[in-house]
């Protein structure tokens, strides 16, 4: 019974091990990013949330915020524009003729992010999640039996 629950949970020893590297990849490259490009001020030109209308006609609120919208901005002179949905640079809110700080790429400065890392806090619980059952994991199926020493049984 004891080598069946050890090898078994072997899938969700990897799904842990998988949401530990990719949270590690999203922090490193953000901390990375940060240090690496430049900042800027954008004005949001055009905005709309498609959900805040529903969630208006509904007469509910609007608990996920997902403006599109166009965004302008200035890097050494030269006039850029973009043009998405506000989550894929980091943003939850777009009111036109807002100013906004984000970074940009200075090798590339058509790409931009606010560098706000959405879902962090909900990321951080099921980073530590995963680290916990990891670290019961090993604990209970692969280091305790040495120190427990020989002759004490095993359910």
């Amino acid at each position: 019974m004891f080598g069946i629950l050890r090898y078994g949970l072997f899938p969700v020893v990897l799904f842990c091990i998988v949401i530990v590297a990719a949270s590690f990849d999203s922090f490193s490259t953000n901390a990375a990013r940060k240090s690496t490009w430049h900042r800027t001020d954008v004005t949001v030109t055009e905005s709309e949330d498609f959900g805040q209308e529903v969630a208006t006609l509904r007469g509910t609120a609007d608990n996920f915020p997902d403006p599109h919208g166009r965004v302008t901005y200035v890097v050494d002179g030269k006039t850029y524009e973009w043009k998405g949905r506000g989550r894929d640079i980091g943003l939850t809110a777009m009111k036109p003729g807002e100013k906004i700080e984000v970074y940009y790429n200075p090798s590339n400065p058509q790409e931009i992010n606010s560098l706000v890392l959405l879902g962090a806090s909900t990321g951080l619980v099921i980073l530590a999640s995963a680290l916990a059952f990891l670290g019961f994991y090993i604990w209970f199926f692969w280091w305790r039996r040495p120190f427990r020493g020989f002759g004490s049984g095993d359910f």
